[in-house]
């Protein structure tokens, strides 16, 4: 859930936006996928035949590659493949891939956490700890492309968070740089966790591991403190450094800190 950057945008794009409102038409400046995402195909019926599969068919397949084999498995050939067409007969619902990842990405999203009204802190905490979760349930969402602009869900992510900071009489843009900096926690977070397979998992793929791990440990110790890195030395001897399960206290230390410093600012 990547904030929007204010920036983007011209008066001319505005322009062309309200007159594709009017007109019932899609800008061609439009990134891909975003039209389709807000269920804003073109104008009138297509030509020929009528289709024989849905886009709504295509990102479900896309979504069922992507949770089982990453993202780079929801290509338009292997989708393609699923549904038992061409990759050029994906064109007629798909206009490229990138649209395509616009769109299973937006549904992976899925529904905002319901938010009560009241302590804006308790319900950053909550959005955050939400979107955590949802990245660790959906590591691919990791690799999207964080350009992608606002589609429904992410869409509905940031309104659910900035309603939640809006009795804090922020600003827009600074009420925005929260939502950076708590969607960068988020996703820095869940990328470690995917990145540092715990112990337990190593054990299981291989268990000579745990001996090779043990001996790292040892040779590294011995050289930081021969070279007087006694901090770091000293973290090698803590028993949390390597446990059977990531431990999710860094997660919210973090953002227990970010959140402080939020405070902080609005007591200015």
């Amino acid at each position: 859930m990547t904030p929007p950057d204010s920036s983007r945008g011209t008066a001319a794009d505005d322009e062309a936006a309200l007159e594709a409102e009017a007109t019932g038409t899609v800008p061609e400046a439009l990134p891909p996928g975003l039209a389709a995402a807000w269920g804003v195909t073109g104008v009138g019926p297509r030509r020929g035949p009528k289709p024989a599969h849905t886009v709504e068919e295509i990102v479900t397949v896309a979504t069922h590659l992507a949770d089982t084999e990453g993202l780079a498995a929801a290509s338009l050939p292997k989708v393609a493949g699923r549904i038992g067409v061409t990759t050029n007969a994906l064109y007629r619902y798909i206009s490229s891939r990138d649209e395509l990842i616009s769109l299973v990405a937006d549904r992976a999203w899925g529904d905002p956490p319901a938010l009560r009204n009241g302590n804006w802190r308790d319900g950053a905490a909550l959005w955050s700890r939400r979107l955590f979760e949802r990245f660790l349930s959906r590591p691919w969402l990791l690799d999207a492309p964080t350009t992608i602009p606002l589609t429904p869900h992410n869409a509905a992510w940031l309104d659910a968070l900035i309603t939640a900071l809006a009795p804090t009489g922020m600003a827009a843009q600074q009420m925005l740089n929260c939502a950076y900096l708590l969607d960068s926690h988020a996703r820095y977070g869940a990328d470690l966790h995917r990145n540092t397979p715990a112990p337990v998992a190593l054990r299981r793929a291989n268990p000579d591991q745990q001996q090779a791990i043990r001996a790292t440990r040892l040779f590294l110790y011995e050289q930081l403190r021969a070279r007087n890195l006694n901090a770091v030395a000293e973290l090698l001897e803590d028993p949390a450094y390597l446990t059977d399960e990531p431990p999710l206290d860094g997660f919210e230390f973090g953002l227990a800190r970010i959140l402080d410093g939020i405070e902080a600012y609005i007591r200015q």
